[in-house]
């Protein structure tokens, strides 16, 4: 598990609960009114507002002097200057504040790819195993976890992962791996393939329309935009 898979088990907790009495779209559109509203308010406690305001009468005011400026160019170079500055002082007052206030949004949106980007196969279905060099996958079914292995050329398993999760990729641990891990793995430093590739379905939340729309991230990230722009203006977030 990677930092910033921490907060997974309470995430997959809550969903589990959620999807016992609503449909998967609309889960997946509470996690996104959820996700927007709180990152807003998170960004709103860390950062200066009034200055942030100050900031924004200040820009608007430098904008409309340079707008009304009907001198030669050259004499305007002041005004620009005092333009751009406002602009940068701005957008560095807001920076540490929206980076903190992205990290929960972050590992939500990890662990909504992790949970329901794939699903598991029905039982009896084949799933296509594939691995880096010259070796062949397979697809066990078993229990409790169906596995996924590889063999070389002369039918020698040289890699046999579980796959506990529906997630189609396994390789060995990267150092990026600490900050996001693996839920079902990771692959032993001296196995001689670096990475399985495992061809498992396609999770489909809406039921309609081109299978390219039809994952969790169609309904997801429409609705975090229209509502975190609809919890700035309601509260009035600079």
């Amino acid at each position: 598990m990677g930092l910033l898979d921490l907060p997974a088990p309470l995430f997959g907790w809550i969903d589990g609960q959620l999807s016992h009495i609503l449909p998967s779209f609309l889960v997946v559109l509470i996690w996104a009114s959820v996700a927007s509203i709180a990152s807003m308010e998170l960004y709103r406690l860390l950062s200066p507002q009034a200055r942030i305001a100050e900031l924004r009468v200040a820009l608007k005011g430098a904008q409309e002097r340079l707008g009304e400026f009907d001198g030669p160019f050259e004499e305007a170079g002041g005004l620009i200057r005092n333009m751009l500055g406002l602009a940068l002082k701005r957008v560095f007052l807001v920076l540490p504040s929206t980076l903190i206030a992205s990290l929960p949004l972050l590992t939500l949106i990890l662990w909504l790819d992790s949970s329901y980007a794939r699903t598991m196969p029905p039982e009896g279905q084949s799933v296509t195993v594939r691995a880096s060099g010259n070796y062949g996958g397979e697809w066990v079914e078993d229990r409790p976890a169906p596995r996924a292995i590889v063999k070389d050329a002369n039918g020698t398993t040289i890699a046999d992962v579980p796959v506990k999760a529906p997630v189609p990729v396994v390789h060995k641990k990267q150092w990026w791996n600490y900050i996001i891990g693996n839920p079902i793995g990771y692959l032993a430093d001296e196995a001689p393939v670096d990475e399985i590739e495992i061809d498992l379905p396609k999770r489909e939340i809406v039921t309609a329309g081109p299978s390219w729309a039809r994952g969790w991230e169609i309904i997801f990230f429409p609705a975090l935009i229209l509502m975190s722009f609809a919890a700035k203006s309601i509260r009035r977030i600079e």
